[in-house]
């Protein structure tokens, strides 16, 4: 997939897309109204950037510069302006620099490949991530009873570690620091102990 080098950019405090998770989005801010406008009749794709801090004078929310880019599988506008979205999230991409401010942010991006996705330790890390994702879900209300099967069906690592980082991490920096590590096997170094 070609990425364009400008991208809009959401600002969230608290808010994380991974690639292969799916975000519901409520869009009521009258920037993020025109911004959805204006994806809807391109390419419909934008970014979600954790919100890193906020400006004191502006209020304005300033991104980390490691994001979630997704696409727009789904939209149902309201007759007020306001919409709903579900959010596919398609790649990591790292921003560069901020491009426009108004309407609404738009940033220089680009995307962050995977790396280190194979080999003997990454099949063994998967082994025990499964393992104790499965355990942690068994505890948590409202997973999927499916979700053990679906698990042990994953054979790409890259897309495992995404999947139980978006589902069973909570805590929004330790979501960031592993959306922001592209080094796959790292990534799953890093789950076992926020799974335990």
């Amino acid at each position: 997939m070609q990425i364009p080098a400008v991208l809009p950019v959401m600002t969230l405090p608290g808010a994380i897309l991974f690639p292969q998770s799916l975000m519901p989005l409520f869009i009521f801010e009258p920037k993020y109204q025109q911004m959805m406008r204006d994806i809807l009749q391109g390419d419909r794709l934008m970014c979600i950037a954790l919100a890193k801090e906020q400006d004191d004078l502006t209020g304005s929310l300033y991104p980390h510069t490691v994001a979630g880019m997704g696409l727009v599988r789904a939209c149902v506008e309201q007759p007020d302006g306001t919409g709903h979205i579900i959010l596919q999230g398609l790649a990591r991409v790292a921003l560069s620099e901020i491009s426009e401010e108004e309407p609404y942010r738009t940033a220089r991006v680009k995307p962050l490949a995977s790396r280190n996705a194979e080999g003997v330790e990454v099949e063994a890390l998967m082994i025990k991530v499964i393992e104790m994702a499965i355990a942690k879900a068994s505890k948590i209300k409202n997973i999927p009873q499916e979700l053990p099967n679906f698990l042990q069906a994953m054979r790409d690592p890259d897309v495992l570690s995404d999947v139980i980082g978006y589902t069973l991490v909570h805590d929004p920096l330790k979501k960031q620091k592993l959306l922001e590590t592209a080094d796959v096997r790292q990534r799953l170094h890093d789950l076992i102990p926020l799974l335990k």
